[in-house]
């Protein structure tokens, strides 16, 4: 003990206790030296304990990041059902339709829509998403209701965007992939957006069902090639690490999965 105590007095260049041939008394700074380890004991029994009930029990800030249409849609509906069910949970819901960095934004949860891209993340499949070719029936009596997608060249059809690649739309024939070139009066980054044009009866839309549910089952809009549409479109619940899961974490990861 006596050794260890000369080591630590060498490293700080004080001297800690006082010492005599028949007594030993701790000097100021040994004093104040004792209080800061104290402190910090306590510190970090109170950060284990913390953690320790984050390991256990869903509670502390998660934050989860979604495309803007599917996450106002699918996942904003959601929260107050999560956090109703564990009160200790909050949540930051981030709408993005750019692909976030998890790393950089310090998300903990990403809901994505389509392919995913190769990369050392963990993903979880949550939900397909079934595509739907619509119009409404005052846009199919004015112009014609088409029975091949090779017919959508010749009318009016709405586009996520004006680049190329959203001005082709995918579907399968005999189990072969065909493409679609589409043009029509607008184009909108946001399906939000987009479907406004297509109440309006400005062209045909090509979407996932989930959003224009309501409008297909009170007549507002009408299906179309059916029997061409691609396979539905996976969603996945991405996250950085498998291991070491806190209970909030775990108890999002299986609420989404369940209700999704």
């Amino acid at each position: 003990m006596s050794k260890a105590i000369k080591k630590l007095e060498q490293e700080l260049n004080l001297r800690l206790l006082q010492r005599t041939t028949r007594t030993m008394t701790v000097t100021i700074e040994g004093r104040a030296f004792y209080e800061y380890c104290r402190e910090m004991m306590s510190q970090a029994e109170a950060a284990e304990q913390h953690l320790g009930s984050l390991r256990d029990t869903p509670g502390g800030l998660i934050r989860i990041t979604a495309p803007v249409t599917f996450g106002s849609v699918q996942i904003a509906p959601l929260i107050p059902e999560l956090l109703q069910q564990y009160p200790e949970i909050n949540v930051d819901l981030l709408l993005d339709d750019k692909r976030v960095d998890l790393v950089t934004q310090q998300v903990d949860i990403a809901i994505r829509c389509g392919q995913l891209e190769s990369s050392s993340l963990i993903a979880k499949r949550l939900n397909d998403l079934p595509l739907v070719v619509v119009a409404t029936p005052a846009f199919l009596a004015k112009h014609g209701t088409p029975t091949h997608p090779h017919e959508l060249a010749n009318l009016p059809c709405l586009s996520h965007s004006s680049h190329a690649v959203d001005r082709r739309w995918t579907f399968l024939e005999n189990n072969q992939e065909i493409t679609a070139r589409i043009k029509g009066p607008m184009n909108a980054n946001n399906n939000f957006a987009l479907k406004q044009g297509l109440l309006a009866s400005l062209g045909i839309a090509y979407l996932p069902r989930y959003q224009v549910t309501e409008q297909l089952a009170n007549g507002q809009l009408v299906p179309l090639l059916e029997d061409y549409l691609p396979t539905p479109t996976p969603v996945h619940a991405v996250y950085r690490h498998r291991q070491h899961l806190s209970a909030a974490m775990r108890a999002a990861l299986e609420f989404f999965t369940a209700r999704l």
